[in-house]
């Protein structure tokens, strides 16, 4: 059964060339870095961050990162980021003192309070568990629209598979006229980290491979296929 997930796992794909944003000369040092977009030149770029994270900077390239794919969007999220931070005075040790409160209480206001240190009016959540998963990948995936698409479309078969086993939830993406994922998900996202943390665990003990959280987050991304994939391409079978 893990051999799905082995497979999706070494499939991921998600090539970034952080030299495309608009403003990278304006950050000596930073934004230089292109990223294969294999599991372990992603990784990499994780521990690239977290050997970084007192430099404000580091979180925009994290930004960008996540944002790569959609063009119309990177540059000015990244940009409105820098800009609310340094206008704000708020440093890259108020975001991960921030972000390191929701990882140990993993509750909604501790994370409410992390969401005050960014710029997004319309609550979304997405971003900011990107920089959450960065610095603890063991324990915390990420989340966006292409898994909230997979989790809608399987939860049945996976939570059948073993009722005892911690649940998926169903998000309110598609039921609703938002567009991405926002704190109306969060109950949704804070179930999938259970989630992936007890598939993280039941991968470990039956590959050879320590699976994380996020490993287990980078797997559904690769089997759930393209942005228009109706379907899952490569299904993931219940562990």
């Amino acid at each position: 059964m893990p051999n799905s997930w082995i497979r999706a796992l070494d499939a991921y794909s998600y090539p970034v060339n952080l030299r495309n944003y608009e403003r990278a000369h304006e950050f000596p040092g930073f934004f230089d870095m292109i990223i294969v977009g294999d599991k372990n030149s992603t990784i990499a770029f994780e521990d690239y961050f977290r050997s970084n994270i007192q430099k404000i900077e580091a979180w925009c390239e994290v930004v960008f990162w996540k944002l790569y794919s959609q063009r119309k969007y990177r540059d000015k999220n990244t940009k409105k980021c820098w800009d609310f931070w340094k206008s704000e005075d708020i440093t890259a040790k108020d975001l991960y003192n921030a972000a390191n409160n929701f990882i140990v209480n993993n509750d909604r206001d501790s994370f409410n309070k992390y969401r005050k240190l960014w710029p997004f009016s319309s609550r979304v959540i997405a971003v900011l568990a990107t920089l959450i998963s960065f610095l603890a990948p063991d324990y915390f995936p990420m989340i966006d629209t292409r898994i909230a698409k997979w989790v809608d479309s399987q939860l049945n078969i996976h939570n059948k598979s073993d009722p005892d086993d911690p649940q998926l939830l169903k998000s309110r993406y598609g039921q609703t006229t938002s567009t991405v994922l926002t704190m109306a998900d969060f109950d949704f996202y804070s179930r999938w980290i259970y989630w992936t943390r007890h598939t993280a665990n039941k991968l470990s003990q039956q590959t050879e491979i320590k699976w994380r959280a996020r490993d287990v987050e980078m797997a559904v991304f690769t089997a759930w296929g393209g942005k228009r994939c109706p379907h899952p391409w490569l299904p993931l079978d219940p562990i």
